[in-house]
């Protein structure tokens, strides 16, 4: 009899901390996806270099590579709540700091501080998920999580519309949605699970034991930057307006936020790597049939996308379900760390490399690199597959 209570309280306690964790995601996303084109917008109003407003962006993304190894023993030292909102904190108070200065080195490293605190909140959100979550459910509450995250993407530039992009008023507000999300942790901290290990994230260990997660966040690293960056300008190279040309990144987006629930049921459902290599083999399709479906004008070309973004950054969350099943306990803060870094040290290069592309191979440049990196993934997945067997 004290059984079925006992269990129903741990159950609603699951609940609520997965709750909390996607309110927390949802107000990170507003935060970044405002934050990063307010600050390209202010760097260009006072006359920045944009080869400058793009090392400024990438900054943060270093940021972010020097925090991820460091969280694990953030976990330990202060317990993962507790670290979590130290971190959420840090990035508050350093976009605060960007709306009085105009000293460019300042900026660079107040930067680079907003993404080594939000390092904290990355990898420590998906950890403590990854640790509570049962097996059956692991795919469709990381899917749930990614959801989060990209409806604040999309909800971020529009709360800019009510503030503006200039003077104290933007940066605060944003400040302040990074507050915010540290507020759905308080109650929780009581519940989080013990995730310390003495070891910092590294690369090249997830490499080598689990080659085909460490090689899917490389791949949605290298071409989510690249979508983002150049989508738009390839619509412009092969001869759309520049309405229709935007309009591209919104169908993408859209896969993204439509699809990871739906891959996130069916990555509890079947087969996980086959689920996997099933993506990679859909974005090594998609560059192609959307290529020819632009230049036709088929009706089919914004579904195409759809689909096409969908499975792009469904491979992320796919991947992360694999991460959760392959580590337990502590390791899994440090494998999750290094997924992170892999992630964002991927998303610096993409940009460049697609951009030659598009150089190399006009107008189709772009989608050379994506199905470059499809395949590159896919090839990686299968190979792996088979030593597995």
């Amino acid at each position: 009899m004290t059984c079925a209570p006992a269990a129903a309280r741990a159950s609603a306690r699951v609940g609520w901390t997965l709750a909390a964790h996607f309110a927390s995601s949802l107000s990170i996303g507003i935060a970044i996806g405002g934050m990063v084109p307010l600050i390209a917008l202010t760097l260009e109003h006072r006359g920045i270099d944009p080869v400058l407003i793009g090392v400024n962006s990438a900054i943060g993304s270093l940021g972010v590579i020097a925090g991820a190894p460091l969280v694990p023993s953030m976990i330990r030292r202060f317990g993962a709540a507790e670290g979590m909102v130290l971190g959420l904190l840090l990035t508050a108070a350093s976009v605060v700091g960007l709306a009085f200065t105009e000293d460019l080195g300042l900026w660079l490293v107040l930067r680079f501080l907003t993404g080594f605190g939000v390092a904290t909140q990355w990898v420590v959100s998906e950890t403590w998920m990854q640790a509570i979550v049962t097996e059956r459910r692991r795919g469709l509450v990381m899917s749930v999580y990614v959801t989060s995250i990209a409806i604040g993407f999309a909800i971020g530039p529009v709360l800019l519309t009510f503030t503006g992009t200039e003077g104290v008023l933007p940066f605060a507000a944003l400040a302040g949605t990074i507050a915010a999300t540290a507020l759905p942790m308080l109650p929780i901290r009581r519940w989080a699970p013990v995730l310390a290990l003495g070891q910092r994230g590294s690369v090249a260990r997830l490499l080598r034991e689990a080659p085909t997660v460490a090689m899917a966040a490389i791949a949605v690293g290298l071409v989510d930057s690249a979508f983002f960056t150049f989508m738009p300008l390839y619509g412009l190279r092969i001869g759309l307006s520049h309405e229709t040309a935007i309009t591209l990144l919104t169908a993408v987006f859209a896969g993204n936020v439509i699809l990871q629930v739906p891959l996130g049921w069916l990555a509890d459902r079947v087969n996980r790597r086959a689920l996997l290599v099933a993506l990679g083999l859909g974005c090594c399709v998609g560059p192609a049939a959307a290529a020819w479906a632009l230049t036709a004008g088929s009706v089919v070309a914004y579904p195409v996308l759809v689909l096409w973004g969908g499975a792009a950054f469904g491979i992320y969350t796919v991947a992360m379900t694999l991460l959760g099943e392959r580590y337990r306990g502590g390791e899994l803060a440090a494998a999750n760390a290094a997924f992170v870094i892999a992630f964002e040290l991927a998303n610096l290069a993409g940009p460049p490399a697609a951009g030659w592309a598009m150089e190399a191979w006009v107008p189709h440049g772009l989608m050379v690199w994506m199905t470059a990196v499809a395949l590159g993934f896919v090839a990686v997945a299968v190979v792996r597959g088979a030593l597995r067997r």
